[in-house]
């Protein structure tokens, strides 16, 4: 049922067997259909209403467009000014030659004329002219780049004999170190010491004891020697045991092993001893304690002169500890005093290096867990828990089929029905050997819309035209014919009288002031269906009901 073959097997049967309508309208259902789809369709539905909803039909006899029509005509200056006659002057008559005059002196070409002939594309630079000048003023002034400059552009030279430059001189001299320590450096190489001074003698003793080349010269010597150490030799076991005690893996397993087993509260604050535990916890926490104090101790602000910080700064002097211990003298103890001696003793039981002496002895000394218990059981968990391997892709896993199988024997016969070269391979055969004479109706009808849609043939009249030449003179009927349709159609003839009467139009500045045009749009107002239901959009949206209603109370 759900294979793709099946689907396709009746289709791709019928293919090129399919008998039916030309178009859409001709299929009786498909037309039932699209009707219903119409009908069914909000779109078509609002469509008569969308097209008549921006009409709007007023009868011509209507008692406002009656009046509308004689306020226009009361308004209008179509009828108030009626000519007279009409008359023909003589191109000598005194009136036109004042009226010539009179547009001459108005004319706006002829004002400018002058500068338009002569004044206009005449070059002249202003380099040097005081404007030109004053601009260069300013833009030195304002020039950003220039007020910020780095002092090392400035030009400046001081004196060196000067009382700053001297004074730095001498400051120089003063914190130079080589010459601070040059007096030093040639007694330093002058100063002969006896080797067998006491402070030679206890240098090299402490030398002795500070090396740490001696200190490990009998644990080298040892390593020389080579040794026989077994695994089952008490500093073996004892190395294991303590690597057990500090192996964090020991230390987290009883916790591992609990996970999951835990039965209590979903936090701390939900536990009433954790509760109980943090908040003495609290209570003797020195930082606790301290914290408020922390905060405002340096929020405190005192005058230096009051009677409280002067007895402060006395009692500080009397209760430091800068004058009350005085050392009487410095002095060296021999290196074999009885009293040094036991004070190298007890820091050696003190030593942490002494203490750990035999851990670091152990350290390094090698041991593989490969194979013990714990290492196979965590290899174990590793596999059980490995994502990867429980997400294998099925093609990792090996797999052979039954070539005769159910599966098998579908999958090979939906591949031999699927094989485009098995469905044409009869027609591929068949039409090789079909044979249609010349004088077929099918055959001459295609070249006659061969010759009808052909390119060339539709151009040869043209192209042997073209190949014979022509003598086109500037007075011919058609010339003369496109000259005065460009003429006619040139969009600077168009506009030649327009620019002429630029200037010269009086009416109104702007719509406001026609009161034509004023009274048109209070009409298209009028007439508007969004301004009619303009109001009723503002307040559909509003209800007012009266406070002392019968409803409301």
């Amino acid at each position: 049922i759900a294979s793709d073959y099946k689907y396709k097997l009746a289709y791709e049967k019928g293919k090129g067997k399919h008998i039916g309508f030309r178009s859409l309208h001709d299929d009786p259902k498909l037309v039932h259909f699209m009707h219903v789809a119409k009908l069914q369709s909000d779109r078509e539905y609002k469509k008569n209403y969308e097209k008549l909803k921006t009409k709007y039909n007023t009868p011509m006899d209507m008692i406002s467009i009656t009046a509308a029509k004689q306020s226009q005509e009361a308004a209008s200056n179509i009828n108030y000014k009626r000519l007279i006659h009409r008359y023909v002057t003589p191109p000598d008559a005194m009136n036109l030659e004042l009226a010539r005059n009179m547009m001459n002196i108005q004319s706006d070409n002829l004002y400018k004329s002058e500068y338009t002939g002569f004044m206009k594309g005449t070059g002249w630079v202003p380099i040097g002219s005081l404007e030109a000048e004053k601009n260069k003023k300013a833009s030195d002034i304002l020039c950003e780049k220039k007020y910020r400059r780095h002092p090392e552009t400035l030009k400046y030279t001081i004196d060196m004999e000067s009382m700053p430059m001297e004074l730095a001189k001498v400051n120089a001299k003063i914190m130079n170190m080589h010459t601070y320590k040059e007096a030093w450096e040639k007694d330093k190489i002058q100063i002969h010491v006896m080797p067998d001074t006491p402070e030679i003698c206890l240098a090299k003793v402490n030398q002795y004891n500070m090396s740490q080349k001696m200190y490990r010269q009998s644990m080298e010597e040892s390593k020389k020697k080579g040794y026989d150490l077994r695994a089952d030799a008490i500093p073996i076991k004892a190395a294991k045991a303590s690597t057990h005690i500090a192996s964090d893996y020991k230390y987290k397993h009883a916790y591992e092993k609990a996970r999951g087993r835990h039965i209590g509260f979903r936090n701390v604050h939900d536990d009433p001893k954790l509760v109980h535990s943090m908040r003495v916890a609290k209570m003797q926490s020195e930082r606790e304690y301290k914290k408020d104090y922390e905060k405002s101790k340096t929020s405190y602000h005192m005058p230096l002169d009051m009677l409280s910080i002067v007895t402060a700064k006395k009692s500080q002097e009397v209760a430091t500890n800068t004058n009350y211990k005085q050392e009487f003298r410095r002095f060296t103890y021999l290196p074999d005093a009885m009293s040094l001696h036991l004070s190298r003793k007890m820091m050696e039981i003190q030593s942490d290096n002494n203490y750990k002496a035999d851990l670091q002895w152990l350290k390094g000394v090698g041991w593989s867990p490969i194979g013990s218990l714990d290492v196979e059981k965590a290899k174990k968990a590793t596999e059980i828990a490995s994502e990867c391997k429980y997400r294998q892709h099925p093609e990792t896993f090996k797999f052979t089929s039954l070539s005769d199988s159910m599966d098998m024997a579908l999958a090979k016969a939906n591949t031999q029905a699927m094989k485009k070269h098995l469905y044409t391979e009869a027609w591929e055969k068949a039409k090789n050997k079909v044979h249609m004479m010349l004088d077929h109706p099918d055959i001459i009808q295609a070249k006659a819309n061969s010759h009808m849609f052909s390119e060339s043939k539709y151009k040869l009249g043209w192209e042997q035209a073209k190949k014979k030449g022509y003598d086109l003179r500037p007075d011919a009927i058609s010339i003369k014919a496109a000259k005065a349709s460009t003429n006619i159609a040139s969009d600077y003839k168009y506009k030649t009288a327009y620019r002429k009467q630029l200037g010269h139009h009086v009416g109104c500045r702007n719509i406001q002031d026609d009161p034509k045009m004023v009274w048109s749009m209070h009409v298209a107002k009028i007439q508007s269906d969004r301004e009619y239901k303009k109001d009723f959009q503002k307040s559909k949206t509003k209800f007012n009901v009266p406070a002392d209603m019968l409803d409301i109370l």
